[in-house]
């Protein structure tokens, strides 16, 4: 099992929050995600990481992909959520700094791997904003 950063949206077109039961990836060959593995979306609009999902299969061409519609995707990965807060809820890319700057490693790329001790700070920050969240749904 691997665990991944994922970008959705861009900082050209933004989001705000991702309720899919999938992610969608645009370069033409299939991504190496695998069943099992956890992936941790960023918003690079917002500079958040909002949201911890599982990969529940393998990606899948997409039927509706058209390579002229922006946004659109060539493969569907479907996921299952753990957490998945509004973007203004989630923790700031800088909050996952260990012994790289994930900000220049997310520059070209739509998902990097990441190391065994960013996704370890990862899951405790992103698990601290989403008890915080809750706590101000419920008050």
């Amino acid at each position: 099992m691997k665990t991944w950063l994922k970008l959705i949206g861009s900082a050209s077109n933004p989001i705000t929050e991702w309720k899919e039961k999938y992610v969608g990836f645009r370069r033409k060959g299939m991504p190496s995600i695998l069943t099992g593995d956890l992936l941790f979306l960023y918003a690079p609009g917002g500079g958040r990481i909002f949201a911890l999902a599982e990969a529940v299969d393998v990606p899948k061409d997409d039927p509706d992909y058209n390579q002229d519609i922006d946004g659109s995707c060539r493969w569907k990965l479907p996921v299952r959520y753990f957490i998945n807060l509004p973007v203004a809820a989630g923790i700031l890319l800088d909050d996952v700094r260990c012994n790289r700057d994930l900000r220049l490693s997310v520059r070209q790329a739509g998902h990097l791997g990441l190391l065994e001790d960013e996704g370890q700070l990862a899951d405790r920050k992103l698990h601290e904003a989403d008890r915080k969240f809750q706590e101000k749904q419920s008050a």
